[in-house]
């Protein structure tokens, strides 16, 4: 009885020993199944992770922006107000104690404009607004860094601006460094040159010394380039371009006339390129193809 004992109880070892030895071998296939399940699992979550930022910029601010002006009414109160600045008939009240204190809880501005830091192009002057009427940002060049096209963002996204306007002005002194500096010459400090690096690219048509004393022509393909930077670099600004949210336009500036003339470009709302049948702003009307491609002027030039 006790040797019977004896062989059921080994014969009951051997089994789990088996048992074991079997469960061993088919432990790594159930380790490699789980393994694969969580690799599939992390590469699920990192292409949700994609399309959810993908989808940032078309969400950003899409609900939570305040409903600023229309483009095309915001460019017409700018048209306005530089036309009263030209005459010297400027009615702007908003300055005072009252609009002040309506202001210190908070901004609406209805235009967005990127202009050069010339102390004789002060956007609000020009347009003849009040405060919290427009959102300035300025700039040597009016080049884009982070900073400026943040601002931008956040005037779009945050205060609910749907018009910019990217604005030069005549003889501008960082397009003429631009255009008259020599490749591989300083223009006096390593900042200086980024600032001339940025906007040396946009002056290859030109050479210095032409009979555009005024660099009409350069300015204005500066600030073309500019904006063709701005939907390239900013997904914000690209995406609501694309759903017809906001407008752009450029401008020039004449330091004696006063006088701001608007251009609409076409543009690639994909930042990729240029291309002939998406107007970029809605809010200029255009009479004809040519005249589209040129660009074109509202104050009759």
């Amino acid at each position: 009885m006790k040797l019977k004992n004896s062989n059921w109880l080994l014969a009951g070892l051997l089994g789990l020993s088996m048992t074991g030895h079997a469960e061993s071998k088919r432990s790594p296939d159930l380790t490699i199944v789980t393994d694969a399940e969580q690799a599939r699992e992390a590469e699920s979550e990192k292409k949700k992770m994609l399309e959810k930022n993908s989808a940032n910029a078309h969400s950003a601010s899409h609900h939570s922006a305040p409903s600023g002006k229309p483009p095309r009414e915001s460019l017409e109160l700018l048209r306005a107000g530089n036309q009263r600045f030209v005459e010297n008939k400027m009615t702007s009240q908003r300055r005072d104690e009252k609009t002040r204190s309506e202001l210190a809880a908070g901004q609406n501005p209805f235009a967005i404009v990127l202009s050069c830091s010339d102390s004789r192009v002060p956007p609000e002057v020009v347009f003849d607004q009040g405060l919290g009427d427009v959102f300035v940002v300025r700039s040597a060049g009016h080049v884009l860094d982070p900073g400026p096209i943040a601002s931008i963002e956040y005037a779009i996204e945050h205060l609910g601006a749907r018009l910019i306007v990217v604005m030069g002005h005549e003889s501008c002194g960082a397009v003429k460094a631009a255009l008259s500096l020599p490749i591989g010459k300083s223009a006096g400090s390593v900042d200086l040159d980024r600032l001339v690096a940025k906007i040396k690219p946009y002056m290859s048509s030109f050479k210095p010394g032409s009979a555009d004393k005024l660099l009409r022509g350069p300015v204005k393909a500066n600030t073309s380039g500019v904006a063709r930077e701005l939907i390239r670099k900013s997904a914000i600004v690209r995406t609501r371009l694309q759903l017809q949210e906001v407008s752009l336009v450029t401008a020039i500036y004449g330091l004696s006339s006063g006088q701001v003339e608007f251009n609409m470009w076409d543009m690639d709302y994909s930042g990729q390129g240029e291309i002939d049948s998406t107007p970029i702003v809605e809010a200029v009307p255009v009479p004809s193809p040519a005249r589209r491609r040129r660009g074109m002027a509202s104050g009759g030039h």
